[in-house]
């Protein structure tokens, strides 16, 4: 079965690949990455947190469809990252996200605890391939497929304050600077998490929604 028809997607560079049990082992190149894993917790994570992220990815994906993709180089078959979409939970966290959004019914609209109408976008990288426009296109084809495909009417995306090359990605595929929330994370200079680590926040509507679009 080739990606297009599992749910995945091939960009120019990439084939991208659903993340569930199958490529865990895929996923822990990842997120053990030196690269990669402090940018999420203090400490790397084990075997089998990252068995039980491949489980929950793979179980979003059977339920919402949508979640993270492997990202494999095309050429080489070599694992490049992971990337994609999640369905965003109704909670006291995301509901911050509320104000740097229209406001319009569809935004607080709900499906099975979640936002039926918006949803999260992110990337990981490994170091290897840093530098190489990879995260982009990843985002590029992440926002592709919540538009064309899934059909939602906003996309987030929340990453820590101080991680300006993730910032600088979101900006390169089109999502705007909203302002920042907080919630538990990393602070730039202290040791550990902290329950108000700042977090900046960027936005993009559909593009039937913007004027001139």
């Amino acid at each position: 079965m080739g990606a297009e028809a599992a749910g995945g997607r091939v960009t120019a560079r990439l084939r991208l690949v659903p993340a569930g049990p199958g490529n865990a082992r895929d996923l822990w190149l990842v997120q053990s990455d030196d690269a990669v894993w402090p940018w999420y917790s203090p400490e790397m994570p084990g075997w089998a947190q990252v068995e039980e992220s491949a489980r929950a990815m793979g179980e979003s994906w059977r339920r919402h469809g949508v979640h993270k993709w492997i990202a494999y180089d095309r050429a080489s078959g070599e694992v490049v990252g992971r990337g994609g979409l999640s369905r965003t939970p109704v909670d006291d966290d995301w509901g911050q996200l509320y104000r740097f959004l229209p406001d319009e019914p569809w935004v607080r609209a709900v499906r099975e605890g979640h936002h039926e109408a918006w949803v999260e976008i992110g990337w990981a990288v490994r170091g290897a391939f840093w530098g190489r426009g990879y995260a982009s296109e990843l985002g590029r084809a992440a926002l592709a497929f919540a538009f064309d495909t899934l059909g939602v009417r906003a996309v987030v995306s929340c990453t820590l304050r101080h991680n300006v090359r993730s910032r600088a990605v979101m900006e390169r595929i089109g999502m705007r600077y909203a302002g920042e929330i907080r919630s538990r994370g990393l602070v730039e200079g202290l040791a550990g998490e902290r329950d108000d680590a700042p977090y900046a926040v960027c936005v993009v509507t559909s593009p039937s929604r913007n004027p001139g679009a």
